[in-house]
């Protein structure tokens, strides 16, 4: 088989959407938030010298009005770039002044500083701390106990073989192996660290971390988790209260003390540190009527360097000069008028958000009504995902609490006269439409939509079959069969009582 190479021409006809570096920039803008927004521009403010933060006494002409500068580069271009010995010696004068006052500024600074400030400066850094591992924390329970040198590393290699959960996932012989010691050395090791806070550390399985927690060994509750754990997880009490010829109560209070213990010790060093959220947007109540306002406190307010604008008036610049310049002044330019647009834009969808919400904004009880980004983008006059841009990672704190702004918008279903629920208000409909059901006939999803349909709601049955298994409603067969009108399960995320599957570490998944 010969393979042969050829290149043929040939013209491809295609399209390809090309955005304009400023639309990109506006894009990006739009979507962080504000905390996010004023590390941008202080990166801005470091590595582009045309920009300047605005002092609230100075002249904020360029900064409120950033079309100018455009327009002053525009005309610029038009003008001469002559290079002679008297434009060079007016820009070295007006860098020198610039430079001048830079050294003064940090000569000023330096005089000022003194030990005391290095003291100050000290203490905060040694007050930064950072959380505490399990590693960490056992290895310091480790140091003040009297222990020789070589039970003190077998020690540390068990601790440092924990998972983030507390659990020993590898075995004792396997370690052994590694570290050319004996079991027994190994096992005297582990039982020592299965004494160290928090209870429960270094367990092999589930089994073993619940009965190390137990203080009372001989209790009913330890011979519960260490010989039927897997029937307390099938809820078999009947058969455990046989087998150990109790009361089924008793095992049920054993089961109530098994259920405090903690499954995972360990996580309670892992866990990420608490995340602090700052609202972009604020609505809240003004004289019995509902207001918005925007958090841009965080956002520094910048301006173009006058000193840069007057280089460019004077029209003395180089060529290169003139490129470098001008591409750093329309930077900033795009920046001033990129957040300008962003917080009206945002602006414009919160109001949206208040109009459509008010009901839910305004009382305890309130309900959302159905709202899509389609309709706030035709209201506020731009594309739907500007909307979805806009309310990306965005959250706004409201009299009811802090909401993403994402939750104020859902999809609802039109009804015949003309209203519209969402979701969650027709998920309730069926709740109660399951609830009032009889107990020899239970309703059938096809029953139930030609209910809905009555109400003037119309939908699918495999819709309704997907809301009645989100409410945790058994099929109409397994209703009558169990005899039980409505089993509602915990929301997702949440479990009401733990399931045992095994005694592996792996079962910890079902009970946490």
């Amino acid at each position: 088989m010969n393979l042969e190479a050829r290149m043929t021409p040939g013209l491809n006809v295609g399209q390809q959407l090309n955005l304009a570096p400023q639309l990109l920039q506006w894009l990006r803008l739009l979507q962080l938030p504000s905390t996010e927004l004023c590390a941008m521009v202080q990166h801005e403010l470091e590595v582009n010298p045309t920009l300047e933060i605005e002092d609230d006494g100075g002249d904020s002409d360029v900064g409120d009005a950033p079309e100018s500068v455009a327009e002053a580069i525009d005309a610029f271009e038009q003008g001469p770039t002559s290079f002679d010995d008297d434009a060079v010696g007016l820009k070295l004068e007006m860098l020198k002044d610039m430079d001048s006052d830079w050294r003064d500024d940090s000569a000023t600074a330096s005089r000022n500083h003194t030990a005391e400030d290095d003291e100050k400066r000290q203490f905060m850094m040694d007050c930064i701390t950072a959380r505490e591992s399990l590693q960490d924390h056992l290895s310091a329970q480790l140091a003040v106990r009297a222990v020789s040198g070589m039970t003190r590393s077998q020690v540390e290699l068990i601790i440092g073989s924990l998972d983030p959960r507390g659990y020993l996932t590898g075995t004792l012989d396997e370690l052994a192996a590694h570290a050319n010691v004996s079991i027994q050395n190994l096992e005297a090791a582990l039982a020592l660290v299965q004494t160290f806070d928090p209870p429960g550390v270094g367990a092999r399985n589930l089994a073993e971390c619940l009965w190390l927690q137990i203080r009372d060994k001989e209790s009913l509750t330890a011979r519960i988790v260490s010989e039927y754990l897997e029937a307390v997880g099938r809820r078999q009490y009947r058969d455990i209260a046989v087998a150990l010829d109790v009361e089924e109560e008793d095992v049920a209070e054993a089961v109530k003390d098994i259920l405090q213990l903690n499954p995972e010790p360990g996580l309670i060093f892992s866990r990420e540190s608490t995340r602090y959220i700052a609202p972009d947007v604020t609505i809240r109540k003004m004289e019995d009527e509902l207001i918005v306002e925007l958090h841009d406190e965080y956002i520094p307010r910048v301006r173009v360097n006058a000193n840069c604008k007057s280089l460019l008036e004077r029209g003395t610049l180089s060529a290169d000069d003139l490129t470098y310049l001008r591409k750093k002044m329309r930077a900033s330019s795009f920046l001033i008028q990129g957040i300008r647009q962003r917080q009206e834009t945002l602006r414009k969808v919160a109001s949206e958000i208040l109009a459509h919400q008010s009901s839910f904004l305004g009382s305890v009880d309130g309900e959302l009504n159905p709202l899509t980004m389609a309709q706030v983008a035709q209201s506020i006059n731009v594309h739907e995902t500007t909307v979805s841009r806009a309310l990306a990672n965005k959250y706004v704190q409201t009299p009811r609490g802090l909401y993403e702004m994402k939750y104020f918008f859902r999809a609802g279903y039109q009804c015949e006269d003309g209203s519209a629920l969402t979701p969650s208000v027709v998920k309730d409909l069926i709740a109660d439409l399951v609830g009032a059901e009889s107990s020899e006939f239970p309703l059938t999803d096809l029953v139930i939509v030609d209910c809905m349909k009555k109400r003037g709601i119309t939908l699918a049955r495999r819709t309704v079959a997907k809301y009645r298994e989100e409410l945790g409603i058994a099929s109409s067969k397994e209703r009558q069969t169990s005899g039980s009108k409505r089993s509602v399960a915990a929301p997702a995320g949440v479990v009401s009582e733990p399931v045992f599957q095994s005694e592996s570490p792996v079962a910890v998944r079902a009970y946490a």
